[in-house]
């Protein structure tokens, strides 16, 4: 009832799942991943915790086919699960078992593993290992590829629902969750792959917006730096493209300005703020009170 992929980036080492299904919320079933250990699939009858124990044996050192094989050791349906793995060094495991219902497959390349079954078609998950491969741009938009590719080829043959993009870094981090770099999920939507194309280029806006937030840039006692204020404004000018016609990069514009001493202007960025979005008049009012906008 599902189709998905796992990989490792080649390029950075970052580990990633993407998975669509005719399924409500497959986002909280079946991707699974954790930096610098792995990221795993688990579908078809879908027995979730093959994703956390997955990761917990990847962690202790178990290769992906020992991790898989364990698994499926302990669990008598066995047969009615798709489960895919890659850790951090790339090497794959996968299983689809026999009871599966068709159309039910996998494909795999170096360090990259599609899989799905309940098919509109067969042959899908190798499309999904080549559009991946063949794909250009960063590490998600990749797997989002892929997921598209899969689609083309027949998708789910149920129809489509929902959708999911989890990437994590290529280093182990503590806590795991500070590892986690993308993280979208579009539960019920007559195009999820649409909305999480569209979900994506949201990400990498709010990304940039996140780099304002250097402790000292927009809080604290401290004056930015000229390099930070100039980082700063090239990442909110970046965000501003990606966001048309919304206030938030003036917003923040308008904060980080008046944070140099650069009164006129961050006056002219936080007029513009609220032409975009009048109800942040109050607000930024707030703000002038406060001594954040001078």
């Amino acid at each position: 009832m599902t189709f998905s992929i796992v990989a490792r980036d080649e390029h950075t080492g970052r580990l990633g799942v993407a998975v669509a299904s005719h399924f409500l919320g497959v986002g909280r079933l079946a991707p699974w991943a954790r930096a610098g250990v792995g990221a795993i699939a688990t579908q078809a009858f879908v027995d979730p915790a093959y994703g956390p124990r997955g990761l917990d044996l990847l962690a202790a050192g178990h290769s992906p086919q020992g991790a898989l094989d364990r698994l499926l050791a302990a669990d008598p349906d066995r047969g009615q699960r798709q489960v895919a793995m890659v850790d951090a060094a790339g090497a794959l495991a996968v299983h689809t078992g026999r009871h599966c219902y068709a159309e039910a497959e996998h494909a795999t390349g170096p360090g990259v593993s599609a899989q799905g079954n309940m098919l509109g078609a067969a042959g899908i998950p190798h499309a999904m290992v080549e559009a991946y491969l063949d794909a250009h741009g960063d590490f998600a938009h990749r797997l989002l590829a892929a997921l598209r590719a899969g689609e083309q080829g027949g998708g789910d043959a149920r129809g489509r629902q929902s959708a999911s993009l989890y990437v994590v870094a290529a280093d182990r981090a503590e806590p795991p969750i500070a590892g986690v770099e993308v993280d979208l999920r579009v539960d019920d939507h007559d195009d999820p792959l649409r909305e999480l194309g569209r979900l994506l280029g949201l990400h990498h806006a709010y990304a940039d917006i996140g780099v304002i937030f250097t402790p000292g840039v927009v809080s604290g006692d401290r004056t930015p730096t000229d390099a930070e204020v100039a980082e700063a404004l090239s990442a909110l000018s970046r965000a501003a493209e990606l966001l048309p016609g919304q206030a938030e990069p003036l917003m923040w514009s308008a904060i980080v300005l008046a944070r140099a001493g650069r009164r006129s202007e961050a006056d002219e960025a936080s007029t513009r703020a609220v032409a975009a979005n009048p109800g942040l008049g109050a607000f930024l009012d707030r703000l002038r009170e406060q001594g954040v906008l001078g």
